[in-house]
């Protein structure tokens, strides 16, 4: 299952980006039926909080990604209350694993998307998948 929590005033293809990141975990061979991804869509104020509190840097950056620490989310109650108890609810559960949580600023994904001539969905999907990629790289 794919968790996304999106603050209210972006806007976000959810269901596409649902099939994008369903597509990238079976493109790298990662039953997608096994694992849960949450993924975060903020604000720069919010991720340069979450930059300075966990990379210990100053400033925004487009994408971090927090694998689980002790079976629980990490920033997820940072965010929002709610989502950080969906979050939760599905790392206690066996199966599907919950891989971790990526969370994206989509103040920067909007700059990016401008400066290549990208779509801002597309650009967000690149992003997701950027923390996807460092997920799995730490529960392999």
């Amino acid at each position: 299952m794919i968790e996304i929590f999106v603050q209210s005033r972006y806007r976000v293809d959810r269901k596409l980006l649902r099939r994008r990141i369903a597509s990238f975990l079976k493109k790298i061979g990662v039953d997608s039926d096994n694992y849960n991804v949450s993924v975060a869509v903020v604000g720069d104020r919010k991720m340069s909080k979450l930059h300075s509190q966990y990379a210990q840097k100053h400033g925004t950056t487009p994408v971090l990604a927090f694998p689980l620490m002790q079976g629980k989310p990490l920033v997820g109650e940072e965010i929002d209350k709610l989502y950080y108890d969906h979050i939760l609810a599905q790392s206690l559960r066996e199966i599907p694993v919950l891989l971790g949580e990526i969370v994206v600023s989509y103040p920067q994904t909007l700059l990016f998307a401008a400066d290549e001539n990208k779509l801002v969905d597309t650009k967000l999907g690149e992003f997701v998948e950027h923390g996807l990629t460092k997920l799995l790289s730490v529960t392999s």
